[in-house]
């Protein structure tokens, strides 16, 4: 005679709908345990970042950074895919930007040298401060900001640039040759040489 074992309807169902809880709640608190990648941590995973904080993106496919972001070193972007830098952005060294499609740089802490040759930046903030050089050479800028300060050397050839602004200020050498300014005003300071 055989043994039949019957449970109750209710108590299947029961079971059922606790198992179910108890998988769904632990892939809950484990998907909440994990940590989503940092962007930075995932920057030096793919060797953007070197040990020295410089991040260089001439070959990623990154089209644009976080905000806030904040390089170390240097940042380098020459050639790249990247449209915009943020307004949260510094940078402890240079920033070369270089054959890139920036249209616009904006109002950021660097600390060296900023290339923007042959880019396609047209803007620079008013009150712009460059603690090193600026190169504009090749780029379709036809106007600099009022109150640009520029510690190093500022190179305007081969832009669009008709006329300084008054109170243009260059601790190194002017390079005009390849651009449209004719006259320099009398306030405009400039430390090195003027070359046309």
């Amino acid at each position: 005679m055989a043994n039949k074992s019957t449970a109750h309807p209710r108590f299947g169902i029961s079971v059922v709908l606790l198992t179910f809880l108890l998988i769904l709640s632990g892939q809950t608190v484990q998907a909440m345990g994990k940590k989503k990648p940092h962007f930075v941590d995932t920057l030096k995973l793919h060797g953007y970042i070197d040990n020295y904080g410089n991040v260089r993106l001439n070959n990623s496919p990154l089209t644009e950074l976080p905000e806030p972001f904040n390089v170390e070193g240097f940042l380098d972007i020459e050639g790249s895919q990247i449209e915009r830098l943020p307004d949260g952005l510094t940078v402890k060294g240079y920033v070369n930007a270089s054959n890139t499609r920036l249209t616009r740089f904006p109002k950021i802490d660097v600390g060296g040298y900023i290339n923007l040759t042959n880019s396609k930046v047209a803007v620079l903030p008013q009150g712009f401060k460059v603690n090193g050089d600026l190169s504009l050479s090749g780029t379709p800028i036809a106007a600099l900001p009022r109150r640009l300060n520029v510690k190093g050397n500022l190179y305007l050839s081969n832009t669009r640039v008709k006329l300084l602004p008054p109170d243009l200020s260059v601790g190194g050498d002017l390079y005009l040759r390849g651009s449209p300014v004719s006259t320099i005003p009398e306030t405009v300071r400039v430390g090195g040489r003027i070359y046309r």
